[in-house]
């Protein structure tokens, strides 16, 4: 169980540093794309951190008495790395 809570710690920890990095560089934009002086031109690309969010509190399970800590620990996983490329689509369907 000790291995299972020190994994979703650090997926935790990396996947959403690369999730709030990845999201920032989307909503800020390329140099080319900014000519105003609004540091977020494109703010929908933030709605990766709300899904990540989602992924970070189902793995949080794994630290109660449910059945299967490794299921949420696997459920966690996938939503957490999978924020990234979901995030980004509905950014992009948001942004046009």
């Amino acid at each position: 169980m000790r291995e299972i809570k020190t994994i979703y710690i650090i997926n935790t920890i990396i996947s959403g540093c690369i999730a709030a990095l990845i999201a920032g560089f989307f909503a800020a934009g390329t140099i080319a794309e900014n000519y105003t002086d609004e540091t977020w031109i494109a703010p929908e690309f933030f709605v990766v951190i709300p899904i990540w969010a989602i992924g970070a509190l189902i793995g949080l399970l794994t630290f109660t008495k449910f059945f299967f800590p490794k299921l949420f620990l696997f459920a966690s996983i996938i939503v957490t790395w999978g924020a990234i490329p979901w995030g980004l689509e509905i950014g992009r369907s948001l942004a046009t």
